[in-house]
């Protein structure tokens, strides 16, 4: 291997460790009270350095006494508990309203949104740090000669309050509404297709171009739940540690049993502390998380879709616009193709299943819009362009549903013109299409994949 592609290599390497390494940390802040601590632990760190830094000149007869300190402290300690208490119902109230108008997975999203947790993380640090430093005040903890500098960095901390309160009283006028829940979801979605894009093939080898050993050992499961994060970064230095190939079976969003095979292992012996090290790799949790699970914000924006289409809500215009962000996200989405340099060489994954994300995004929305005639015109539109796409699987797959979206529209659309009228924009190839019966030779022929034909048993 020459010295540049050695390189190159390396430093995939290094962008894919440290990828994620970064994916663990957001895990870990992403909790509302990891940032509240860290702006708590500023009064102990203020109170600390007090003593350590010079005395601070005032200008002119200015001064700061500890009873102008503990009264500027009183009253940031009375307005900070009053603005959590009431921003905290107010975010309760915003995600109780996204759980019922759209989804309860996006209800999660924003559960983790970035700048709602540091507003109110911004209020409760201020109350704490207010109130830890009034007792250390108390109990004569701080000197009359540290008061100056506490004093000018409690003015700091009001200010960054205020500018937190104005970024809260913005990000309020849509936080909880069905509108602002789409934007929030389309942007995670299209943050974690660009990672896709930017690593494929989780930054390992396309699968298909080699052959699988037949009598390689796997490696398991050693729980229930869905796969939340693959490592590869942390399989490819195992594997190149032991000269071997590591070949994954499933991908992030797969559910797994306990004991189920979650790869195969080109080695002579697979002792039992190797495979719990390879299995640790693969992040198993109770619910799918969207920052590696490509699809999950694509099925969360059906899902939107699909409670608007309900006959509570009746609202098929959210939908409309529900279809043409999932056409977007997926029209752009380029075809999945190897690196040229993989950060992880030695592990090898399989592509991103885009036909069942087909079926599991815009199907549904077709068969629960199969009476609205401006429903089943948007699907067809999306399928339509869909059918260009320069990836084969997404474009025989669209092709193969958007007959299958007639099949449901013919058996809700009542008027034959409003037929006439959705047929005309469908893909050409399946305008001729006639039964359920067709419609289900189609799809499975476009997926072709046996686990995939399963889907349409009972149709």
């Amino acid at each position: 291997m020459s010295p540049a592609v050695s390189s190159g290599a390396g430093r995939a390497i290094w962008q894919r460790m440290i990828t994620q390494i970064l994916w663990s940390f957001r895990q870990f802040a992403r909790r509302l009270w990891v940032r509240a601590a860290l702006l708590s632990a500023l009064a102990v760190v203020v109170a600390g350095v007090a003593p350590l830094v010079p005395s601070l000149p005032l200008p002119g007869a200015l001064s700061v006494s500890a009873e102008a300190l503990d009264a500027l402290l009183s009253i940031l300690t009375n307005s900070m508990l009053t603005v959590t208490t009431f921003s905290l119902s107010i975010m309760v109230s915003a995600h109780l309203a996204a759980d019922a108008n759209a989804t309860p997975r996006a209800h999660r999203l924003l559960q983790e949104d970035s700048r709602t947790q540091t507003v109110i993380a911004t209020f409760i640090g201020a109350f704490i740090y207010a109130l830890a430093l009034t007792v250390l005040l108390n109990i004569d903890f701080i000197k009359a000669r540290d008061v100056p500098f506490i004093y000018v960095v409690s003015v700091g901390v009001i200010i960054f309050v205020v500018i937190a309160v104005l970024r809260w009283v913005a990000h309020l006028a849509g936080l909880g509404s069905v509108e602002a829940t789409i934007d929030r979801v389309e942007e995670r979605a299209r943050a974690c297709l660009k990672s896709r894009r930017d690593a494929p093939f989780l930054g390992g080898r396309d699968i298909r171009k080699t052959e699988i050993p037949q009598d390689a050992p796997a490696f398991h499961a050693e729980g229930f739940g869905f796969v939340q994060n693959i490592d590869t970064a942390a399989l490819d230095r195992i594997a190149r540690d032991r000269g071997a190939a590591i070949y994954l079976a499933v991908g992030p969003g797969d559910w797994v049993d306990e004991g189920a095979p979650l790869g195969l292992v080109q080695i002579d012996t697979l002792d039992e502390e190797l495979a719990s090290t390879l299995a640790a790799a693969v992040v198993i949790g109770d619910r799918r998380t969207p920052d590696n699970d490509a699809n999950q914000g694509l099925i969360v924006l059906s899902e939107i879709a699909m409670r608007a289409l309900s006959p509570g809500i009746n609202d098929p215009r959210t939908a409309i616009d529900v279809i043409g962000r999932l056409a977007r996200l997926m029209a752009t989405h380029p075809q999945e193709t190897e690196m040229e340099e993989p950060s992880a060489p030695r592990v090898f994954v399989h592509p991103m299943d885009r036909a069942t994300t087909l079926l599991a995004t815009l199907d549904p929305i077709a068969r629960d819009g199969r009476t609205f005639v401006e429903v089943q015109l948007s699907v067809q539109r999306a399928y339509a362009t869909l059918a260009k796409h320069r990836d084969p699987s997404v474009s025989d797959a669209a092709m193969a549903l958007s007959a299958r979206a007639l099949s449901y529209a013919r058996d809700g659309i009542l008027m034959i013109e409003d037929m006439h009228r959705i047929a005309a924009v469908a893909p050409a190839r399946h305008m001729a299409a006639t039964s359920a019966g067709d419609a289900k030779e189609s799809v499975v022929e476009a997926l072709g994949e046996e686990r995939n034909a399963s889907h349409f048993a009972d149709i």
